[in-house]
């Protein structure tokens, strides 16, 4: 039997969330995309999470991330991938 412990399943808790709301975030933009995220305890000992995804949802992510810096939804039609050859 597996025993985890209390960080153990934190990070567990912490990566189903993000992934989930990952997931949902992409989708509402149209983005079929998958991120992996993976718990792991960091070596302070604190529940952590690593994040694999392709570049298409990276490069959605930034541009989300420049939407909310710039306080708008300017650029939420812009084409971003594949770049413009």
């Amino acid at each position: 039997m597996c025993h985890l412990t209390d960080r153990e399943r934190q990070a567990l808790r912490l990566a189903a969330e993000l992934r989930g709301r990952m997931q949902e975030w992409l989708g509402r933009r149209g983005i079929a995309a998958s991120p992996v995220v993976s718990p792991f305890i960091d070596p302070a000992g604190e529940a952590s999470v690593l994040i694999r995804m392709n570049a298409h949802a990276a490069l959605a992510m930034i541009v989300g991330f420049e939407e909310q810096r710039r306080g708008d939804a300017g650029m939420r039609d812009a084409r971003i991938w594949p770049p413009e050859a």
